[in-house]
């Protein structure tokens, strides 16, 4: 009798390398070659049976699976590759039995403990599962898949921050392994890791050049770090792939509409109406574009249209109901918003109540919101004013002396105002891609669309660096103070700013910026005065015409070329008329808390 060949250790290596850098293909070209000399090796066999499971060939797989059981079914390589291919086939029991027994056979095999784990996590048996991973990885802290599925088994305990690190770390070790790759960037994405997401989607891109969601997660973080032009490039990549990708031009149209490009914007969210023209949120879109283009009839047609198709979606109902509002269709506007209980709607149904002189039901509606824990600017604000109306003075949760909380700066003595504010803003305002939005509260003067801090790229980066480091000293030097906008001050928040250039005779009617906190202005230009007042901003805690131009409820500051000012968004605020030949220029903004 002839001597059995047994494969040398070179080929094992060779195979196992390349399945171990995710090259599947060649590894089962490298292993069916070498059959021909080793059919009758079970372990030859039962890796190529791997091969094909991780490959997702599993007809294949059970094929040599069986040859390898038939010469040798005692082996640990069968065994393992044999459950392997049972929970591939969704057969969890089944591969639950085979991986136990073994592991009795061979307990201390670290390849059959992940196995085991695997089977006993998909089997339900988490603790079970968390100690035989645990004792694989100790004896091998590298090992991917151990890793993988530790890090899935905290995922489904909701701890995500072990989850992260095991599947981090998983990925280091094998970035082939792409059923991780998304929730390692979602997990990212969760924990604020922006920048981590886009460097990580980039090697992933360059094993995977054409995974639409890899592009699409790391044009979300490109949008989130406000780097827009990056993110609809990305999106357009995306586009390139799929043609029909509605979400990447759903996306494209916010990142547009974010830098005020609002004629931009809209005629991507008719690009996505053209593929999905059942899409509610396309509709919605759309409608929020054409309102702030001015378009009022046409996004009140737009909403209708989205309400038409889906009549329970509350997001559509309250854009809508918002639009209405500020037509002053009050009646209108509350019956929508009562069909929503989020934070946004209620602080609209409080204004609509007291727009429409309900007493009882503002009281009412309050007293929720306060039970509830909200606590905002438009709470602060019309908790004034119907103390003026109603006489009732009761406790502001927002701010109760507001007054002590407005500060004038001179910007002149603290940086090169010249360079950074003047110049700057004067090139913003005369860039012909820099958009104008219609603004109901201003007379003789143009208001710049969107966040003017996302428009123009990093010019604006020395204003914010100013404004951020300003209104820091502003939270530290109320630090002792017990007023709810001071002792809530948000942990996260983002500037949202915009350009505001009036001519002679321009004025602002008495407002605030409902989603904002703190709000502020920095004054570009302010003409010489021709009246005491002229051009002054004014603080107060009145709406009504009657008493504005009293001194009572309000403060008068006398803003020049160089000052900032900052107060609580709950007062209202505006200007005195002014008459001039010189444009009266401000940068107003609003910090907004994020979640």
């Amino acid at each position: 009798q002839t001597e059995k060949r047994q494969p040398d250790k070179k080929l094992f290596d060779n195979a196992i390398e390349l399945r171990e850098s995710g090259k599947l293909h060649e590894a089962i070209v490298l292993l069916n070659d070498s059959l021909g000399a080793f059919l009758d090796d079970p372990n030859l066999l039962a890796l190529l049976s791997h091969c094909y499971i991780l490959d997702d060939r599993l007809t294949d797989a059970a094929t040599y699976i069986d040859k390898a059981k038939e010469i040798d079914p005692d082996i640990a390589l069968v065994g393992w590759n044999e459950a392997r291919l049972l929970l591939k086939q969704a057969k969890v029991g089944e591969a639950l039995v085979v991986a136990k027994r073994a592991n009795r056979t061979f307990p201390d095999d670290v390849e059959g403990m992940v196995v085991l784990g695997s089977c006993l996590r998909f089997n339900g048996d988490t603790d079970e599962a968390f100690t035989i991973l645990n004792k694989a990885i100790e004896h091998n802290p590298h090992y991917a898949e151990a890793l993988v599925n530790r890090g899935l088994l905290s995922l489904n305990k909701e701890d995500k921050i072990n989850a992260l690190k095991d599947l981090e770390k998983a990925y280091q070790l094998k970035p082939h392994l792409k059923q991780i790759w998304q929730i390692v960037l979602n997990l990212k994405m969760e924990a604020r890791q922006f920048k981590d997401v886009i460097s990580f989607s980039e090697k992933m891109l360059e094993l995977d050049p054409n995974d639409e969601k890899i592009l699409t997660a790391c044009a979300l973080c490109y949008y989130k770090l406000q780097n827009f032009d990056q993110a609809i490039l990305t999106l357009k990549k995306v586009i390139n792939i799929n043609p029909d990708h509605f979400e990447a031009y759903n996306n494209i149209g916010a990142a547009l509409q974010a830098q005020g490009k609002l004629e931009e914007a809209a005629s991507a969210f008719k690009n996505v109406l053209k593929i999905k023209p059942d899409l509610v949120e396309g509709y919605n879109n759309l409608a929020i574009a054409l309102k702030d283009q001015g378009k009022v009839e046409e996004a009140v047609a737009t909403y209708e249209k989205a309400i038409s198709l889906n009549p329970n979606d509350v997001q559509t109902s309250t854009n809508l109901a918002i639009l209405l509002f500020e037509s002053k269709k009050f009646e209108e506007a509350e019956k929508l918003f009562t069909l929503d209980r989020k934070a946004v709607s209620q602080s609209f149904l409080l204004k609509c109540f007291y727009e429409l002189d309900k007493e009882t039901k503002f009281y009412e509606q309050l007293d929720y919101m306060v039970k509830q824990g909200l606590n905002n600017c438009v709470i602060g604000s019309y908790i004034f004013r119907a103390e003026r109306r109603y006489g009732k003075k009761i406790e502001n949760p927002f701010c109760n002396e507001p007054y002590k909380y407005v500060k004038k700066i001179d910007l002149k003595e603290k940086c090169d105002f010249k360079n950074i504010f003047i110049k700057t803003a004067n090139d913003i305002l005369i860039d012909k891609t820099v958009k104008h939005k219609s603004q109901g509260h201003l007379k003789n003067g143009i208001q710049t669309a969107g966040n003017i801090f996302n428009q123009v790229g990093s010019v604006t980066d020395q204003m914010q660096n100013i404004i951020r480091s300003e209104l820091e000293k502003y939270r530290r030097s109320f630090g002792n103070s017990k007023e709810g906008f001071i002792k809530k001050w948000p942990k996260n928040y983002s500037i949202s700013g915009w350009l505001v250039s009036m001519k002679s005779g321009g004025e602002l009617a008495a407002h605030i910026h409902d989603t904002g906190w703190v709000t502020g202005s920095v004054y570009i230009n302010v003409p010489p005065k021709s009246k005491t007042e002229s051009g002054n901003l004014v603080v107060t805690t009145d709406d009504q015409k009657k008493f504005l131009d009293g001194v009572e409820n309000r403060k008068s500051l006398n803003v020049v070329t160089g000052s900032m000012c900052l107060f609580p968004s709950s007062l209202l605020h505006y200007t005195v008329p002014f008459e001039s030949d010189e444009d009266r220029i401000v940068l107003a903004f609003d910090i907004i808390p994020e979640p």
